[in-house]
């Protein structure tokens, strides 16, 4: 099957110091990788490169067989389009509802009535379970309903592949739980999906392949399963995590 992304010798520094070390990164249609790998390693940066949402030094970035950095104005735009970036922030326009955070962009990006627009942001509202939330604004929302409705919007731009960086970081249990419930609905459609998370669970369950990264590289690549169970480095990193969440 033809790759859908292929990241070569990927480069990015900021304020002269190199984040990302020369990071290689393939994905086929479908498929989901996880990323594991302490803070400052170069996660985040990296899912902020594939869309360029930050600029690389050096490198190329292979989108449906285009290298998009070499790409500007309505290409870029058009490209970009079809990626489906959810950042930690959730990103939400606090003086829409959830409903017109979703239909904005579906008008103005892609072109669609408010009807079909509205009809779109229901099938995925629904499909996460937060419809009637749909006419709050985001400060009444819990932090997981807020990802949940950030997800809603991401998805609803139907991309070819959504990057979720840790999409459960900073929530509580209950909030933690609804977001991987509505993570494992939304690795049934089939979506190619590169997500950062420490949930070690997410990834032996729904990912094909898990990366570690470290020091701005990817030290080891694997199945999920053989990773978490057979790298010591990776086997060490996740039971610090588990310490850190002691009481």
């Amino acid at each position: 099957m033809a790759g859908l992304l292929e990241v070569r010798g990927l480069v990015v520094s900021y304020s002269g110091e190199k984040v990302l070390k020369g990071v290689n990164v393939s994905l086929s249609h479908g498929e989901k990788l996880v990323i594991m790998g302490p803070s400052g390693s170069g996660k985040s940066t990296l899912l902020k490169a594939i869309p360029r949402l930050v600029e690389p030094d050096s490198g190329s970035i292979l989108f449906r067989g285009v290298d998009i950095t070499r790409l500007s104005g309505a290409k870029l735009r058009m490209a970009r389009r079809r990626i489906g970036y959810l950042p930690q922030s959730y990103s939400l326009f606090p003086h829409m509802t959830v409903l017109r955070n979703i239909t904005y962009p579906l008008e103005k990006a892609l072109g669609l009535s408010r009807r079909e627009a509205e009809e779109r942001a229901f099938k995925y509202l629904s499909m996460l379970g937060i419809e009637d939330l749909a006419h709050r604004h985001p400060a009444r929302l819990s932090g997981g309903q807020q990802q949940r409705a950030a997800l809603a919007r991401a998805l609803a731009m139907e991309p070819d592949i959504l990057l979720l960086d840790e999409p459960t970081s900073a929530l509580d249990p209950e909030s933690r739980a609804d977001v991987l419930e509505a993570l494992f609905r939304v690795a049934t459609l089939g979506k190619a999906m590169i997500v950062v998370t420490h949930e070690a669970d997410f990834a032996v369950k729904v990912a094909d392949r898990m990366a570690f990264m470290e020091e701005g590289v990817i030290r080891e690549e694997g199945r999920p399963s053989e990773l978490v169970e057979g790298s010591e480095r990776v086997r060490r990193f996740l039971e610090s995590l588990l310490e850190s969440c002691a009481p």
